[in-house]
């Protein structure tokens, strides 16, 4: 009894503390990714312009994602951003295609961290990206949904932001937690 009231209570405090962490509802059917994927075009920087709020993302702006080949064949991938208290935080990882017959669907790795999923459901790999993951944990009680909408220029054009954002809308998935990741010209995204 002790243990079904402690996992609740991990439960319902974890999703008040993570909102892309919910209990109201299962993932949506699962999106389709493109289904050629072309990872050299998706070489190179790309800056976020909206996202789900994220438990390692908390209060961060100025966020940069620069994606590079390794020797292996891998995707590198090094995420930077600055922290509300202005300190500057950058983590290293790589990523890969897990099964080649859905190529828009990719695993990333991090050290220490568990892989996480990265669905690529659009880009034109020279201005946007529209990148989805959503797992269902016990049982579907919970969710860990992501969302992040990337584009090649600090800025996107309004009118490629709401379609990139309409991406979202159109594969079942409820926008209302997306939020604008700030950039400007005061962001430092690291030595060039």
């Amino acid at each position: 009894m002790n243990y079904l009231f402690f996992i609740s209570s991990f439960c319902l405090a974890s999703c008040f503390a993570f909102p892309n962490i919910s209990i109201r509802s299962k993932c949506p059917p699962k999106p389709p990714t493109i289904t050629e994927f072309n990872a050299t075009e998706y070489l190179g920087v790309w800056y976020e312009q909206r996202r789900f709020p994220a438990f390692f993302q908390l209060n961060t702006r100025c966020v940069q994602a620069t994606y590079g080949v390794r020797d292996d064949g891998r995707v590198t991938v090094h995420n930077v951003a600055t922290k509300e208290n202005g300190d500057f935080d950058y983590i290293d990882g790589s990523a890969f295609v897990k099964d080649p017959n859905f190529p828009g669907e990719l695993t990333v790795e991090f050290p220490g961290n568990p892989a996480g999923s990265y669905w690529v459901l659009e880009t034109d790999y020279h201005n946007f990206s529209v990148v989805y993951s959503c797992e269902d944990f016990l049982f579907g009680a919970i969710k860990l949904e992501f969302a992040w909408l990337l584009s090649r220029e600090q800025h996107l054009d309004p009118e490629m932001l709401e379609y990139a954002t309409n991406v979202y809308v159109k594969n079942g998935i409820d926008i209302a937690l997306l939020e604008d990741t700030l950039q400007n010209e005061e962001c430092y995204y690291g030595e060039e």
